[in-house]
């Protein structure tokens, strides 16, 4: 493990400043500590647990029910407490094993990843079709599967996850916050988190490489629209964020040196690098422009006649200058009035980034001056993150938020795609978006991307993600009076998800006719993640591949799930030969709270799911226990049999997609609308 850069006995930031694997990044910590906005850190409100519209909620029933929740918090209280007594037991063994796990790592082959071949689809198929299968617990010591267990059993209880946002908020009035979290840390927080810091993290990233599975790395901050804050405060902790993700994207690199046909990732929100409000503000813009577009389309274009009747509307202006550089731009689109264009040609022109964005934004309210420079300050930090991720070939996923951030997430996101996805380079993508396919304009949206890519010669880079707002989602339009962004039926969104999958791999294998060459990640104009913990999509994604010619190995398709979720399907992936990843994401224990209760909260399904992975881990504890098996972890699973149609042939050293989904496993997550 890394040396510890500043003492313990410096407040509030010594934890980041552990983050640096490099002498760079231990500088930018220290620099960061001479500045007091940031050295106050706690003053600073980010996100509270009390101001979104799933605690609002949650807070509204806990009112109306207190009487009959008052036995049921106090079960909780006791559940937790036995939790943290059981923990103090675990972490006491746990910690006298990480020096022995150190020593073994550093003695460790130098390419763990050597040790899997890439099996037959037939193989891993047989494995995820088979519910029974308890070969993933294999890796697993008996200590880590009663904790597992009791884990999963906790998260079944509805009742306990209600009552959680209330419990923490009783013991922080109380004086009591530093037993809540040292209850939460040792619990929920060391199940489905890999650390407070990235440094902490490369314990987690290490053991789940030795399995094949590979790690993105995710700072568990994001701002709220509710949130009210100074406007210098605020551009300072974006500031602040866009460090901690640069040392994140370090570390990532470092944790990864090993791994030989993946590229390390890391996840980040767009809501952590700007104001809420601008973000907001953006998104409106992006979205009426959008609607003028669909107002004056015939089929799917408009003519440069109505293009000045928008830009009238919009962008009022009399001076001479502004009217003749509009009359140069709409003759760019041909000679007359009837000249048309299609809607990425219409998006392109209104880009904020574009060097002639002053002859409309000077003019009209969508966006003023004081915003501009707001989406500059926000471009420029995404630009220092990306380029340095582009040095030290590391991945960027942005994860999908809100639907009333989205528009303007989607639009940093293909900015930067084209600015870092380069095709002309031969070199895996930088820059990953993601998109929730439980909304109704994701599949859309997918295609519509792909072909801009297309035209404008950078690789389209996605991680696909059902979603992880529903609940808040349709709670939001139902009270401002829009129509739910979200599917009506999880029917419907599966149609989305497994079409998108569809789709994108049809236009691997039309890559592969017209080309005549191999995929790989660094040649192949696609490349994305299916983040999902859907059995059904995984396996369906496994046979699309075999159809369409997509070799496990190339580096243009991968999987992901959360951490602490679904191990069954991400070991079976890894000890295949498939390109697997884990959501892991750190931060500090009051940052991370939040994640923590909406993932139970907005996810109740995928939690609930876990009844047949528990009777499974129950299963091979009796049977350990009877002595009938022996209990040796295994730490890298046995080769396998290799498809003799070519693996070995195509393997590469690039790989992954983006960011996907959302986050989006999270904020845009792995998160399901199912499970």
């Amino acid at each position: 493990m890394l040396h510890r850069a500043i003492p313990r006995a410096t407040p509030t930031l010594h934890c980041y400043a552990r983050w640096s694997p490099t002498q760079q990044s231990t500088s930018v910590a220290s620099s960061i500590l001479s500045r007091s906005v940031f050295y106050n850190r706690p003053n600073t409100t980010f996100r509270p647990l009390t101001r979104s519209y799933v605690t609002n909620s949650s807070t509204t029933t806990y009112t109306k029910q207190h009487n009959k929740s008052r036995f049921k918090s106090i079960s909780a209280s006791i559940a937790l407490t036995t939790a943290a007594s059981m923990m103090y037991l675990y972490n006491t063994q746990r910690d006298q094993n990480i020096v022995h796990a150190e020593h073994s790592a550093a003695s460790a082959v130098q390419h763990p990843l050597s040790a899997f071949s890439t099996a037959s689809p037939a193989s891993v198929l047989a494995e995820l079709n088979d519910s029974d299968n308890r070969s993933f617990l294999q890796a697993k010591s008996s200590q880590e599967l009663l904790f597992a267990s009791f884990i999963y059993k906790l998260c079944t209880f509805g009742w306990l996850v209600d009552a959680a946002p209330h419990l923490i908020s009783f013991a922080e009035t109380l004086g009591m916050e530093k037993v809540a979290h040292w209850v939460v840390r040792n619990t929920f927080f060391e199940y489905f988190c890999g650390g407070e810091t990235a440094e902490e993290c490369l314990r987690v990233m290490d053991k789940l490489l030795r399995s094949g599975i590979h790690s993105i790395l995710d700072l568990s901050v994001e701002a709220d629209e509710n949130v009210q804050q100074d406007a210098m405060s605020q551009e300072s902790l974006c500031d602040f964020n866009m460090e901690m993700m640069k040392v994140a994207i370090e570390t990532a690199a470092q944790g990864s040196q090993e791994q030989s046909n993946s590229t390390p990732l890391i996840a980040t929100k767009v809501t952590a690098l700007t104001p809420p409000e601008f973000l907001l503000k953006l998104n409106n813009a992006i979205a009426t422009l959008e609607k003028a577009f669909h107002e004056h389309q015939v089929d799917g274009k408009v003519s440069v006649a109505s293009l000045r009747k928008i830009t009238d509307q919009m962008f009022p202006t009399t001076t001479a200058q502004d009217k003749a550089y509009r009359d140069e731009l709409f003759n760019k689109f041909g000679p007359n009035e009837n000249a048309t264009v299609d809607f990425i040609e219409y998006t392109k022109l209104f880009n904020a980034s574009n060097s002639f964005r002053n002859v409309w934004y000077d003019h009209g309210d969508l966006l003023n001056k004081e915003d501009l420079d707001t989406y500059d300050r926000m471009m420029s930090r995404l630009d220092e993150i990306c380029a340095l991720a582009k040095k030290i070939n590391t991945g960027i996923m942005i994860d999908a938020e809100q639907t009333y951030f989205q528009e303007a997430i989607d639009h940093v996101a293909i900015t930067m795609e084209a600015k870092y996805n380069g095709r002309e380079e031969e070199r895996a993508p930088t820059v990953y978006n993601t998109y929730q396919m439980y909304t109704k304009a994701a599949l859309k949206k997918v295609k519509i991307d792909v072909e801009r890519a297309h035209r404008e010669n950078f690789s389209f880079a996605a991680k696909l993600v059902r979603g992880a707002y529903m609940v808040s989602e349709r709670k939001r339009a139902s009270e401002m009076g829009y129509p739910s962004p979200i599917h009506d039926t999880i029917e419907d969104t599966h149609a989305s998800y497994n079409g998108g999958v569809r789709f994108l791999l049809s236009k691997l294998h039309e890559h592969q006719e017209v080309t005549g060459e191999p995929l790989t990640g660094s040649t192949a104009p696609i490349v994305f993640m299916v983040a999902s913990h859907n059995r059904e999509s995984i396996i369906l994604t496994i046979e699309e591949m075999e159809r369409q010619g997509v070799l496990p190995r190339s580096g243009v398709v991968h999987f992901g799930q959360l951490y602490g979720m679904q191990d069954q399907i991400s070991y079976a992936l890894g000890k295949n030969g498939y390109s697997i990843y884990k959501y892991l994401p750190y931060g500090l224990i009051q940052d991370v709270l939040p994640y923590l209760i909406r993932r139970a909260q907005e996810n109740s399904t995928v939690l609930g799911g876990v009844t047949k992975e528990r009777e499974l881990i129950y299963s091979e504890i009796k049977e350990r226990l009877s002595g009938n098996k022996p209990t040796a972890v295994i730490t890298e699973a046995a080769n396998v049999a290799v498809n003799t149609t070519t693996s070995q042939e195509f393997e590469t050293t690039t790989g992954v997609v983006a960011a996907a989904a959302t986050t989006e496993f999270e904020s845009a997550g792995v998160t399901e609308q199912t499970a």
